[in-house]
């Protein structure tokens, strides 16, 4: 549609099948075109539409979509999107299967063993804490 910013597949010898009736199928050279000039795309809304119908017929590509669009067309977030461009191939792959949440929940750090006994003379008080340790000296005496 927008001649100045697509190209033809048929350049690099391949073409793209694309549906015209529900029972026959021809071979087109698709256009791709640059997600990025699209809204700087001086053409009426009308042709606009027009592009946008070829893209779902497949016979435009759209080439290096933005951030923006590939969340809008998954109906996710900026945000998800961004945070699933952090994770590795095997990572994602994990996350499509089921396997792992996109974001790992924080784990809390163990309390130090001055800190958890510590919780525990406040609950109990220094005097209840002592009687039993002097009951467990007594045990193991």
């Amino acid at each position: 549609m927008f001649p100045h910013q697509a190209r033809q597949i048929g350049q690099l010898g391949e073409t793209i099948l694309y549906n015209t009736k529900p029972i026959e199928a021809t071979a087109a050279a698709a256009l791709f075109v640059e997600c990025h000039a699209l809204l700087h795309e001086k053409s009426s809304k009308a042709a606009k539409a027009c592009a946008a119908a070829d893209v779902v017929d497949g016979r435009i590509v759209l080439h290096n979509p933005t951030i923006r669009l590939a969340a809008a067309a998954y109906g996710v977030s900026l945000g998800s999107v961004a945070r699933a461009r952090r994770l590795s191939r095997a990572e994602r792959d994990a996350v499509k299967r089921g396997e792992r949440p996109l974001v790992l929940p924080q784990t809390l750090s163990a309390p130090s063993a001055v800190d958890w006994l510590m919780s525990i003379v406040k609950d109990l008080g220094v005097d209840r804490v002592l009687d039993l340790l002097a009951a467990t000296e007594k045990v193991a005496a």
